[in-house]
């Protein structure tokens, strides 16, 4: 009977070992669609999450890719151009005129406020002198896109987005999905991460980012810090691979009514720029 006892523990052990192998294979091919919850991992073409050249390189969907640079005679640079300090290219009436069109119904209307977006871009260094306009209409379009035109302060998700992260523990009952301004920010890695950088309890009270817009517009600069501006030689194609991958699809839309791309060209119009010409990316 013991013997028996133990081949069932066994054959019970190893079925629940082969269960996990397959979650997470099927969660490594459906990075696309959830992004990888590393902080240094990124999402091939094929669906799975990695560090090296396979998933990183060549063939990198999203995430922070290293691509090297490209120009083959284009200009493909969002840093270039016309400089500015961020309070004078962005006055409280020009903020305000963006903020017009959002509508009343929804949920972020009022909540993303001048005082708030400056406080936040200025507590980053590389914002404190002057700044590609480029560069701040790319993440106007960014932060637009990512909110739905500043209409939302968080996604609607019942996910917990939680991984086995070593350092950056999920908390009881907490849920990491989007919220913000680039609801794309997913996993406990990046709230750990975030809040580890900020000085805020993100891991703890991820609502935070919905509740404050000073956070909100912190918790988006910290993640466009890190993992998007290392790349704005790479053109607005690139960089929103780094952002969110999803959109880089062959479904990827230039003449779609919210996308990206003609927000991006809106707002470097609205600051008197060209945009670059590396805008797409596939």
């Amino acid at each position: 009977m013991a013997t028996q006892n133990a081949i069932l523990k066994n054959a019970l052990i190893f079925f629940l070992f082969i269960l996990a192998i397959l979650a997470e294979t099927a969660f490594s091919q459906n990075c696309q669609d959830t992004s990888c919850p590393g902080l240094k991992e990124c999402c091939n073409r094929w669906g799975y999450c990695g560090t090296k050249g396979d998933y990183c390189g060549f063939f990198c969907f999203s995430g922070p890719c290293f691509i090297k640079g490209k120009s083959y005679g284009y200009d493909y640079n969002v840093d270039a151009g016309p400089r500015g300090k961020i309070e004078s290219v962005i006055t409280p009436a020009l903020f305000d005129s963006i903020m017009s069109k959002v509508q009343n119904n929804c949920s972020a209307k009022g909540f993303y406020t001048y005082e708030a977006f400056i406080k936040a871009f200025k507590s980053f260094g590389a914002y404190k002198g002057k700044v590609a306009k480029r560069e701040i209409a790319a993440i106007l379009a960014h932060f637009s896109y990512g909110s739905k035109n500043f209409c939302y302060k968080e996604e609607i998700s019942s996910e917990k987005y939680c991984s086995k992260s070593k350092k950056y523990h999920c908390e009881p009952g907490k849920k990491y999905y989007g919220r913000g301004l680039l609801q794309s920010i997913t996993w406990n890695e990046y709230y750990g991460a975030a809040g580890k950088h900020l000085g805020l309890p993100l891991l703890k009270d991820p609502d935070l980012v919905a509740r404050s817009p000073e956070v909100a517009f912190k918790f988006a600069m910290w993640f466009w810090n890190r993992n998007v501006r290392p790349a704005l030689y790479l053109g607005f194609g690139e960089i929103t691979k780094r952002v969110d991958g999803r959109e880089c699809s062959n479904n990827w839309r230039r003449d779609g009514a919210n996308n990206k791309v003609k927000q991006y060209i809106e707002f470097c119009t609205m600051l008197g720029v060209t945009p670059d010409q590396g805008l797409d990316c596939f």
